[in-house]
């Protein structure tokens, strides 16, 4: 039997029932892509293809490095469905790679991922544990322990993805012989992630030959959601206990006290005011409403501004308006200044209240059909404005 055969054997023993696999079971392409599109950056599509790894990764790292992870898949998903559905073709392929490289080469896109993963774990613990709790005596040495094993299992992490697997012990190895250097420096994190990254990739990978029975929906679900509470729960530590910011004198304010401080500003009472008011106006008015009181505050007509420049609301009637502009006419008008410099504003102002008093008479007419709507007149009878005595 040839190498080939054997490889194609040995990949095929741990299958169970792979042929009866119904067509219901299959991976879609199309699906794939539209999932890529939408929730790519969170790793949508890889869920979809059951790479909960993948998606993990694409999770902590903004889509895999702000999104040139994202970009590759645009070509690499057809690969990766394949891959999902177990296509005939494509085993043959990795069976082809696996006789040639017996062991899975180095890529550019897997090296970057083992060394930016480790850093991003590694740090986040640096920047997690509280300073404020931890004396420097306990610090470090948490510091030397916690982050070759974080760095550890994201080099694992990024190294068992897909057709690739390796054991966790050779990054462990090449993690904890750089402990020494966090007595000296604690931010030596990126040296501790390429010595994990070199001993896993020299004596830790291998070829995944062996067929994983997809997990249940249940189980998935839980140990990703189990691995981002725990992500996020690090991410929280540093924001209530070790986020500052920086303010115009120099002085350095915990993020904590910034958001309490934020809470009981005036721009937020007025934000949570205008959102109140939103909010009983959609009541009352619905989305449409919303929607129409939207278009107005653009005064697509001009005619809040025009009442602004004659110092009127939008009540005004006709009458106070005609008013109003000859009075400022009179007030504004050049021949009134003799000053230069007087003269030419309120030559401007004069245009200004010219072009106003033309845009409120062409909408006069709808001005004054709205006034009527919003004050009716009394109708003969008992008088409208009658206590209830």
């Amino acid at each position: 039997m040839s190498s080939q055969q054997t490889i194609m054997e040995e990949m095929k023993k741990s299958r169970t029932n792979l042929d009866e696999r119904n067509v219901r079971g299959k991976k879609s392409l199309l699906t794939a892509y539209l999932l890529w599109f939408i929730g790519g950056w969170f790793g949508l599509h890889h869920m979809y293809l059951n790479r909960d790894d993948h998606a993990f990764i694409y999770i902590i790292s903004f889509g895999a490095y702000f999104g040139c992870g994202w970009f590759r898949d645009i070509w690499k998903l057809p690969e990766y469905v394949r891959d999902a559905n177990d296509d005939q073709e494509y085993l043959k392929q990795l069976v082809q790679e696996i006789k040639t490289n017996e062991q899975p080469p180095n890529s550019w896109a897997r090296s970057s991922g083992y060394l930016i993963i480790g850093d991003i774990l590694g740090y986040l613990i640096v920047y997690s544990l509280p300073n404020e709790l931890l004396p420097d005596t306990v610090r470090v040495p948490l510091i030397a322990f916690l982050v070759p094993l974080s760095v550890a299992i994201g080099v694992h992490l990024v190294g068992n993805v897909g057709r690739q697997e390796g054991q966790l012990r050779y990054a462990l190895f090449g993690a904890y012989i750089t402990t020494p250097l966090y007595y000296w420096n604690e931010q030596s994190v990126f040296f501790t992630t390429l010595s994990s990254f070199l001993a896993f990739n020299k004596w830790g990978k291998k070829w995944r030959r062996r067929y994983q029975p997809p997990k249940s929906f249940s189980h998935r679900f839980f140990t990703f959601s189990l691995a981002l509470l725990l992500y996020f729960s690090l991410w929280s530590s540093w924001l209530y206990f070790n986020c500052t910011l920086t303010d115009r004198e120099g002085q350095q304010i915990k993020c904590r006290e910034a958001a309490r401080h934020f809470l009981n500003s005036p721009f937020w009472k007025e934000f949570k005011s205008v959102m109140h008011d939103l909010y009983q106006y959609y009541r009352f008015h619905g989305l449409s409403g919303i929607w129409s009181e939207l278009i107005s505050s653009f005064d697509p007509t001009g005619e809040f501004g025009a009442l602004k420049v004659l110092g009127l609301n939008e009540t005004a009637s006709q009458d106070e308006i005609t008013a109003t502009y000859r009075r400022l006419s009179r007030t504004w008008h050049p021949d009134r200044h003799r000053d230069p410099k007087a003269k030419e504003e309120a030559a401007e102002k004069f245009m200004e209240i010219q072009a106003a008093y033309e845009i409120l008479s062409k909408n006069k007419h709808t001005r004054m059909k709205k006034n009527k709507i919003s004050h009716p007149e009394p109708t003969h009878g008992t008088p409208w404005f009658k206590n209830d005595l």
